[in-house]
């Protein structure tokens, strides 16, 4: 009897986020599909390719990915390896676990399916992302860069000041922010290895300075998010940064390098009860 791959997702995943993935015969994936929990995750659910479901992968890497449609129905997706996407209606789930056993056993009809018109970013919704974040080699590229126009700008200006009595005020300024640059360039460099692993309907996510040394936490132990940069302040930049508090008095610090603002908070929802406090920007302020 043929084994494929089998994972889930329920309505608090994100898309490309699956849980229980493994490989299943017929019987254990139809027996998978009758016990998903769909009346219980039906009413809060909107209609779309990432939602409560379960999906199947073929060793051709077709995907067949059932979910929950309108009045009680099921939606069946069937996107093939070349990102067609095809979808069908099912009256119950009796009617969807047919076509599963079609599936597995390489006789799925696509006739009474209809196909997708536009075939654009379909596979998102069915390839599984492990949702791992490093600081990438581009980022610390552009902030050195903008340290070093800085700074040679700043060189260039204090060269050229006239020799008055005014001349203290330019050296301490130099020295100030020049000071300030660079502490700001090494603090970043101190960090290059960091690496989280979270995903918004896992409660466990992982975070080290490098990857040889990761530790795995908890949301249910965090006592609160503090977001060093003002609660109206606009888009995510590279120079924000966030601080997990935990209850026993742990913190771990994040920077919108390793990921933006509005990423890591939609990682926390809501009904954690996780309390979000906004800081006036403080870049890499040390415990």
């Amino acid at each position: 009897m043929p084994q494929l791959i089998s994972k889930l997702q329920h309505n608090t995943y994100e898309k490309g986020e699956f849980s229980d993935e493994a490989l299943r015969d017929l019987e254990e994936t139809i027996q998978l599909i009758k016990t998903f929990p769909w009346d219980v995750e039906r009413p809060s659910t909107d209609i779309q390719l990432t939602g409560p479901s379960v999906t199947i992968i073929d060793n051709d890497l077709n995907y067949l990915k059932l979910g929950l449609y309108f009045g009680g129905k099921f939606c069946v997706y069937y996107l093939d390896r070349d990102n067609h996407l095809y979808e069908y209606h099912a009256p119950d789930i009796d009617d969807a676990s047919r076509l599963v056993g079609d599936f597995f056993n390489q006789q799925l009809d696509l006739a009474p399916f209809e196909k997708h018109f536009f075939n654009i970013g379909n596979q998102p919704h069915f390839i599984t992302n492990y949702f791992e974040y490093r600081i990438q080699a581009w980022r610390m590229g552009l902030i050195t860069s903008i340290v070093a126009f800085y700074l040679m700008m700043m060189t260039v200006f204090f060269f050229e000041i006239p020799s008055t009595g005014f001349i203290f005020l330019p050296i301490i300024l130099f020295l100030g922010l020049g000071g300030l640059l660079l502490s700001m360039l090494y603090n970043v460099f101190k960090i290059r290895h960091q690496y989280l692993q979270i995903s918004r309907g896992n409660n466990q996510f992982s975070f080290g300075q490098n990857e040889d040394n990761i530790n795995t936490y908890n949301k249910t132990d965090i006592k609160e998010i503090v977001i060093f940069q003002g609660k109206n302040s606009g888009r995510s930049n590279m120079l924000e940064s966030f601080e997990i508090v935990f209850n026993n008095g742990e913190r771990l610090r994040l920077t919108g390098i390793l990921i933006q603002r509005y990423d890591f908070l939609s990682k926390f929802p809501e009904k954690l009860g996780i309390p979000v406090i906004y800081e006036r920007n403080n870049l890499f302020k040390n415990r």
